[in-house]
């Protein structure tokens, strides 16, 4: 799994850095952090569908089991939008083991990933969060049912519908 983070999150975390190209991979992400009420909000969106998994708070010590975390937040994300446990365990199960970093790919990303930020903002300070768990499952359903647009508003979907079809066309390519 590629994610590729902000400069607030390369700051924060100081990971190593691996060139990668992720034009069409499926398990390539954005990541940014960012500070709500003195604590750390992580936002971490989907390239191809704008798929959105959200944590908080968040500590930098939680960050050393971020495989593990990212995928019971992908699998709970999932489930909660309608995803069949098949489906989402197909995803989850192929993805790779190994996470590498590297910076934002292009302005087009960072300002979809800044969107983003902020239909969590809207969810996590009218629904509030979730204490007893670091993944905000609630927030995560509300952005991937929340319709975003692209090309001037010509071409609008859910990143949850978005994701399907891609897992789709990924899972019959592997077969």
């Amino acid at each position: 799994m590629h994610i590729q983070c902000t400069k607030a999150l390369l700051d924060y975390l100081k990971p190593q850095i691996t060139k990668k190209n992720t034009d069409s991979d499926m398990y390539a992400w954005h990541a940014h952090i960012v500070k709500r009420s003195r604590k750390n909000c992580f936002v971490l969106m989907h390239d191809l569908s704008r798929f959105v998994l959200v944590f908080y708070p968040v500590k930098k010590s939680d960050f050393k089991n971020l495989y593990e975390m990212i995928s019971i937040a992908m699998m709970n994300a999932m489930l909660g939008v309608g995803f069949t446990p098949d489906q989402a365990e197909a995803y989850i199960q192929r993805q790779p083991t190994e996470l590498t970093f590297n910076k934002t790919k292009n302005r087009t990303l960072v300002a979809r990933l800044n969107k983003a930020v902020e239909s969590v903002d809207v969810v996590m300070s009218t629904d509030g969060y979730n204490d007893d768990h670091i993944e905000q499952v609630h927030a995560s359903i509300f952005c991937n049912q929340y319709l975003v647009c692209e090309d001037n508003y010509k071409k609008c979907y859910e990143p949850k519908d978005k994701l399907r079809e891609y897992l789709e066309l990924f899972l019959d390519a592997l077969l």
